[in-house]
């Protein structure tokens, strides 16, 4: 994930961190029992960040990155048909993917501010911001990858404690969430 810097052990040449948080959706109307949420989001409005991921995998090969087929190769071709679909293209239903990928452009920075008033601030770029959709399911995850260069080894240890947890394990007595940024 990152590699110590020759000039001083306790800086990170780069850091890079993938938080997967899990969402429940709630129903959209109590009369149907399949809820497409992401319906909402395929919406072209103005005010919409967010839009559909097609096919990340072949829509354009210069695009096709080693953590793509990273990922692609770990599951079985049984899972990766599931997951993945079978060479999809829009329209085309057979095989189609149970997934449903949306994606927004318009945040390029996350600043941290940690507990420890000894830890100044601390920016991260954006590689991406990605929101996953399950056919079926009433769940969605929220992807997001950040990165820095030349960060001191404390701030990327207290990032990992703080930043990846989706939900607070404990609360302090003055009401704010512990282990949180």
């Amino acid at each position: 994930m990152a590699e110590a810097s020759e000039g001083d052990a306790r800086t990170l040449g780069h850091f890079r961190q993938i938080l997967l948080w899990p969402l429940q959706l709630m129903p959209l109307r109590a009369t149907s029992q399949i809820h497409r949420h992401w319906e909402w989001l395929e919406e072209a409005r103005p005010d919409n960040p967010w839009r559909e991921v097609d096919d990340e995998f072949t829509e354009d090969p210069a695009g096709f990155q080693q953590r793509h087929y990273s990922e692609f190769v770990t599951f079985l071709p049984h899972v990766q048909r599931f997951l993945y679909g079978e060479g999809r293209s829009r329209g085309a239903t057979p095989g189609e993917s149970p997934i449903r990928v949306f994606r927004r452009h318009d945040i390029a920075r996350v600043r941290c501010t940690y507990p420890d008033p000894a830890f100044a601030p601390t920016e991260f770029e954006i590689a991406h911001i990605d929101l996953y959709f399950f056919f079926d399911l009433d769940i969605a995850v929220l992807n997001v990858e950040l990165h820095a260069s030349d960060i001191a080894l404390e701030y990327a240890q207290e990032t990992l404690f703080r930043l990846g947890r989706a939900y607070p394990t404990y609360w302090e007595p003055n009401g704010d969430p512990g282990h949180c940024l």
